[in-house]
């Protein structure tokens, strides 16, 4: 039912139209100030303001002009006796969207609220597509060519066309939020909103609230009815993140609600059903947290109906070059990463996941394009991420990544180590500080290191590594032949 804000101080009038609004189906309130208006258009979900321009504290066009700045106030029809073309355009300057000269008819009130309420009705439908189209762009970082990432991507497909409550489990930054719009995208409920809540952000007073919404005076402050998320997600999508955070008491509430789709507002006994798909995320061990009574064990088996195991950034490396490919061509279209870049980024654990890898690639750009970077110029300007571009700790700590293949018949360790100090040496132009930077030890090792395969090697000509003497204090002048 679409809810209408009346903000007249003449009692008899605003009774006459309250009466008149109602009977056409729509839900009323009313007030006699500019501040009362104001304050109920802060804390209810208005779709339109009916407001005279004459009010005894502030006038309609202040009032306007506020609560049109607001983030999803309601759309302003002003009601004057005085009525001017000058009055008229002020108040459409200020973000009204009508006005109605008094003395008017009760069909034409009635006319000019549907028209406008059917705009606004155009103007959400429009939101939700372009909502769902972000839905699909998104989908792009989930596609990759790694095993586990396919494996992701089939599961989602053959669970998206049913209504089966879904659990989304990885670690922090894995782009389980991407995962749960993807879904809701390809499912049968993409026209239908999709609701998020972050239940490790809200305390446990406003859960509750936030979830199911509550009736007015339902508690200290709750000056008018409050629509929670459940409402809200009515034929569409209702995402929780973090689940895991769940006070018990909240658990318990969630549990009838996923048994049956109904459920109380806060301060009510009325009974309310909804049609709803639930999807949830944890970054926790559910099972450990059952076990550690925090989370209810037939709460558990009631959202682990259908589970998703989001795999982390290191089990799916084969995957950067594309995500990387993707970042950039949001960000800067003809940036590009080198190939030794890319090679430490893939031998890189990635603690913080995909969230990371943007925050490093972000960084590189700026340092790679400079304090320019960011602008409309630089963003025709092709550059490349090296090496020198990504933080100091992940090209001193990126452990070496082996294949299965290495450990074959004929393999050596000792080789192996020849190769690789042969191999930084190379990269390095002969720069021992920076090739024991690249190895993950210090200079005095690689000089070690140096000095064991070139007395392990005395007696054979080939040897294709030799070590100077440490005469010199940087030892960078010395070659590597």
């Amino acid at each position: 039912m679409k809810r209408i804000l009346l903000c007249d101080d003449e009692a008899k009038l605003s009774r006459v139209l309250k009466s008149a609004l109602v009977s056409a189906g729509y839900a009323v309130e009313c007030v006699s100030t500019g501040r009362a208006a104001l304050e109920q258009c802060a804390t209810g979900a208005f779709d339109v303001l009916l407001t005279d321009l004459r009010l005894p504290d502030i006038d309609g066009l202040a009032v306007t002009q506020v609560v049109r700045s607001q983030d999803s106030g309601p759309d302003v029809i002003v009601m004057t006796a005085y009525a001017s073309a000058e009055t008229a355009v002020q108040a459409m300057r200020l973000g009204a969207a009508d006005y109605l000269i008094k003395p008017f008819s009760i069909d034409e009130l009635r006319i000019r609220v549907a028209r406008l309420l059917a705009r606004r009705a155009l103007q959400e439908e429009n939101g939700q597509l372009q909502q769902q189209l972000q839905g699909f762009q998104r989908t792009e970082s989930l596609i990759g060519t790694s095993a586990r990432m396919r494996e992701v991507i089939e599961q989602l497909a053959q669970v998206a066309v049913t209504d089966a409550t879904v659990l989304l489990l990885g670690e922090s930054g894995t782009g389980k939020t991407v995962l749960a719009r993807a879904l809701a995208s390809q499912s049968r409920r993409r026209s239908g909103p999709f609701c998020e809540v972050h239940c490790a952000a809200l305390p446990e007073s406003l859960l509750e609230s936030e979830l199911f919404g509550h009736e007015r005076g339902a508690f200290t402050g709750a000056v008018s009815e409050h629509l929670g998320h459940v409402e809200r997600a009515h034929r569409g999508t209702l995402f929780l993140d973090e689940i895991g955070e769940l006070p018990p008491s909240i658990q318990v509430k969630l549990l009838r609600f996923l048994q049956d789709r109904q459920f109380f507002r806060v301060g009510s006994t009325q009974v309310r059903s909804v049609d709803v798909r639930f999807v949830a995320a944890s970054n926790r061990d559910l099972q450990q947290a059952v076990r550690e009574k925090t989370l209810r064990e037939d709460f558990y088996y009631r959202i682990n109906v259908f589970p998703i195991v989001v795999p982390p950034l290191r089990e799916r490396t084969d995957d950067i070059p594309a995500l990387c490919q993707s970042f950039l061509r949001k960000r800067h279209p003809l940036a590009s990463v080198s190939p030794e870049a890319l090679e430490l980024m893939q031998r890189y654990p990635w603690p913080g996941n995909i969230r990371e890898l943007e925050n490093v690639l972000e960084r590189a750009v700026i340092l790679a394009g400079g304090a320019a970077a960011q602008s409309s110029e630089a963003a025709e300007t092709p550059l490349v991420i090296h090496t020198r571009h990504l933080p100091s700790g992940m090209t001193a700590s990126a452990p070496v990544v082996l294949g299965a293949s290495l450990l074959c018949p004929g393999f050596s360790i000792d080789q192996l180590e020849r190769t690789l100090i042969h191999e930084s040496l190379a990269r390095t132009a002969g720069n021992k500080t920076e090739a024991a930077k690249l190895l993950g030890i210090t200079r005095r090792r690689l000089y070690s290191r140096l000095k064991s395969i070139a007395n392990d090697n005395t007696d054979n000509s080939n040897d294709d590594v030799t070590v100077e003497p440490e005469s010199n204090a940087d030892g960078d002048s010395k070659s590597a032949k």
